[in-house]
């Protein structure tokens, strides 16, 4: 058996040597976190053979990013058989093996076990960043859950909170010890190698929200909702709707990063309903384009798409030039960002919007898109801007309110349709009219 010596700061100690099945660390930003992580999974694989470990980050492309080159820097050279760039795991000479992955392809979330048969309760996975996992409650129960029970294995969450959610939850199960689990807070004053100065600087440059809940780890609840109309009786279950109806979409475009794409279909009475989504990471506009292709529907695109940042064949192109380039020819999205928002909220109040269940991104970024206080200058006022992240399907949203769309005209004609559940409550609506008018005048 081999175990590396790692040097841990004094509260990252507490974390390492906690003894519960299931440990929550909530940390403000350097507080150390992913150094604790991959420390403590590395440890675990060289001192249990044949162990199958994850590192679990939101995103595969942040968990590349932020933890691949750590395991592979401080994986002692000489005990590594392995290193799959493409799959993103490292083997060790003892049959060991650490994956890194991305809560974002849930297909890649499969595994017989995680854990060691041959030291049961040993540590099975590290979760990052908890709360800006998509559905980590889903996550957590229906795919990690299962695959910890034939070792009975210990888990490691940790994260900066975002608002009293699924995360806080599972924070506060540890503070009372209960079912196994114990938690921790710290704050990023508590990493000693980080000067106090460097982060009273960040007062400076963030507003008191942002700062008790990036640097300070408080469980702030969501405070200035952009869109507080918004709320469950907006969203409904999938359902027909007639192929006559007007469908429009909205491209939030990016190159690198996510793209957001939102279809919706508009009824007789102009009420829009979103009944299908697209949310992918570092996607080129080809495979986007083949994603979301789909007859009758009038496409609007972020205006900044058209800024020429592409160069081939000695052109510059911009990436409303790809997406027509691939069949996706889009108008530009409407911009004006305050008149935007005013005019979702007015339909989100009038009850003017409703989105199918299955839009989870979108449903997501509603429940949680708020205003920052952006400082005009030294001793400036504060102005409201929207908070710029995890904002793709909202400000998509935007682009299809402000398209200033009409009503549809749902005209029924003695077709193969003749017979449809539409055509039939619409047949029936209109003699009932009829009827009423008659009573009327007689």
């Amino acid at each position: 058996m081999i175990t590396p010596t790692f040097h841990l700061h004094s509260k990252q100690g507490l974390v390492f040597q906690g003894q519960s099945r299931i440990k929550v660390l909530c940390a403000g930003r350097r507080f150390g976190k992913t150094y604790l992580a991959v420390t403590s999974l590395i440890i675990s694989a060289l001192s249990n053979k044949e162990s199958h470990l994850w590192y679990l980050a939101p995103f595969r492309s942040q968990a590349k990013e932020i933890a691949w080159n750590m395991l592979k820097e401080l994986s002692p050279k000489d005990t590594i058989r392995r290193a799959n760039e493409s799959e993103l795991y490292i083997e060790y000479i003892n049959g060991s093996r650490i994956s890194v992955k991305g809560a974002d392809n849930e297909e890649s979330l499969v595994g017989v076990y995680l854990g060691s048969k041959h030291c049961p309760g040993s540590l099975g996975i590290v979760i990052d960043e908890v709360a800006l996992i998509r559905d980590n409650r889903k996550v957590w129960e229906r795919i990690i859950q299962p695959m910890l029970l034939d070792c009975q294995s210990s888990v490691l969450m940790i994260g900066t909170p975002r608002g009293k959610d699924f995360f806080w939850e599972q924070w506060l199960i540890g503070q009372r010890k209960e079912k196994g689990y114990e938690s921790w807070h710290f704050t990023s004053y508590d990493n000693p190698l980080i000067p106090d100065a460097e982060i009273d600087a960040k007062k400076e440059t963030m507003n008191e929200r942002e700062f008790l809940q990036e640097h300070m780890a408080s469980f702030v609840d969501y405070v200035g909702l952009i869109y507080p109309e918004f709320n469950t009786k907006h969203i409904i279950e999938p359902r027909y709707f007639p192929k006559q109806y007007q469908r429009i979409g909205a491209i939030d475009p990016a190159l690198s990063g996510t793209t957001a794409v939102i279809k919706a279909y508009i009824d007789e009475d102009a009420r829009l309903t979103i009944y299908d989504e697209y949310y992918e990471q570092d996607k080129r506009a080809s495979e986007v384009a083949e994603a979301i292709r789909e007859d009758g529907i009038t496409w609007y695109i972020d205006p900044a798409s058209k800024i020429r940042s592409q160069q081939a064949e000695g052109k510059l192109y911009s990436l409303y030039d790809e997406y027509a380039g691939h069949g996706i020819n889009a108008l530009v999205g409407e911009n004006d960002v305050g008149a935007g928002i005013n005019r979702v909220g007015e339909m989100f109040k009038a009850d003017n919007i409703k989105i199918f269940s299955t839009c989870t991104n979108l449903i997501w970024e509603l429940e949680r898109f708020h205003w920052a206080e952006q400082r005009t200058g030294i001793g400036g006022e504060p102005t409201a801007k929207p908070f710029k992240k995890d904002d793709h399907a909202v400000d998509a949203l935007r682009y299809l309110v402000m398209s200033r769309f009409d009503k549809s005209e749902l005209k029924i004609s003695v077709t193969a349709d003749y017979w449809s559940p539409w055509a039939v409550m619409e047949r029936n609506k209109k003699a009932k009219e009829k009827h009423f008018k008659y009573q009327a005048r007689r």
